[in-house]
């Protein structure tokens, strides 16, 4: 597999929490940053569009007078 280098900032804080991690699971800073990106587009693929096409759903719903009030209970 060939890789690339990804430079970026974030907060010292989530670093840190990173390199927790990383520390714990015996496993290097790269590749943690590496799992948790994978993750994100994972779900950002999978799960984005769904929930997309259910909001553009619900909002046709709307429009067309389909809607269920919401009743607190």
């Amino acid at each position: 597999m060939t890789t690339s280098t990804v430079t970026g900032r974030v907060p010292e804080n989530l670093r840190a929490q990173v390199e927790e991690i990383a520390k714990a699971e015996k496993r290097s800073l790269s590749n943690v940053i590496e799992m948790a990106l994978e993750s994100f587009v994972r779900q950002y693929t999978e799960l984005h569009p769904q929930f997309r096409a259910d909001i553009l759903t619900g909002l046709e719903q709307m429009d067309a007078g389909e809607v269920v009030p919401y009743e607190r209970g």
